[in-house]
């Protein structure tokens, strides 16, 4: 499945849990999807993902 995504209008650097940030592509969170559902223990849930694409077919996933 592909999800749509598009260019986020306020880009900001992607940082991991210990401070350090992202290298690649400079580490800019610069894409967002909108709001999908998923079904998680039987719970309806709604929410959408801010994106960094890395190499081929693979991406970081964050919640705004």
């Amino acid at each position: 499945m592909e999800l749509p995504y598009r260019q986020k209008e306020y880009l900001y650097p992607l940082i991991i849990i210990l401070g350090n940030p992202i290298a690649y592509r400079r580490g800019i969170i610069n894409l967002k999807i909108g709001l999908i559902q998923l079904t998680i223990k039987g719970r309806l849930v709604k929410v959408s993902f801010n994106i960094l694409l890395l190499r081929k077919d693979k991406a970081i996933l964050g919640m705004p």
